[in-house]
């Protein structure tokens, strides 16, 4: 009779340990699974997050670039007097362009590039409006049938300084590269979406 109690408390320790084992399998299996699953979410939201990086600096490059290119053209037709306002309507509206855009360009910059970037996005602003006075300026010549108020072919003219604001552009372009190429850029904390007030 003695050993009857052996072998149930024998059968129940088995029952237990299995049992136990298939917990402690579930638990292990689950873990495992919540792990990857999240691994698999953080590159999600990483690669989510190096593509807005990078269609940001395609934005800022495009705009900076383009509002560059339309004030070489307007210069240059204003000078030679060809297509002056064909040149000077597409210049006016990359301006336009530019000035609908550049809160939320320079929010963006700040935001995947950081408050230096963005700094040096805002210098260009001042550069800009330098040209756009010269540019306004022979447009209200050419528009009064007055002769252009400077020869924008001068060593200090115009032309000459949109050439040397042309490298400017081109090294901003190319740190900006860098950043993105060595992962200096700020793709690992996504921002809380916006909430309605």
């Amino acid at each position: 009779m003695s050993d009857e109690p052996k072998a149930r408390s024998s059968k129940a320790f088995d029952l237990s340990k299995s049992i136990l084992t298939v917990v402690l399998a579930s638990v292990a299996a689950a873990w495992i699974s919540h792990h990857y699953k999240v691994e698999e979410e953080n590159a999600a939201v990483y690669a989510e997050s190096r593509k807005a990086a990078t269609n940001t600096y395609y934005d800022i490059i495009d705009t900076i670039g383009k509002r560059h290119y339309y004030a070489v053209r307007a210069a240059i037709g204003f000078q030679w007097h060809d297509d002056e306002m064909v040149h000077w309507q597409q210049y006016e509206n990359m301006r336009a362009y530019w000035n609908e855009h550049r809160y939320s360009i320079l929010a963006l910059t700040k935001r995947y590039f950081g408050a230096g970037t963005e700094q040096q996005f805002r210098d260009f602003i001042p550069k800009f409006d330098s040209v756009d006075d010269k540019l306004v300026a022979a447009k209200n010549a050419f528009r009064d049938k007055k002769p252009t108020p400077e020869d924008f072919t001068k060593a200090d003219g115009l032309l000459n300084y949109l050439y040397n604001l042309d490298n400017e552009i081109r090294n901003f372009s190319e740190s900006l590269q860098e950043q993105l190429k060595h992962g200096q850029v700020d793709i690992y904390s996504p921002q809380p979406p916006l909430k309605k007030p």
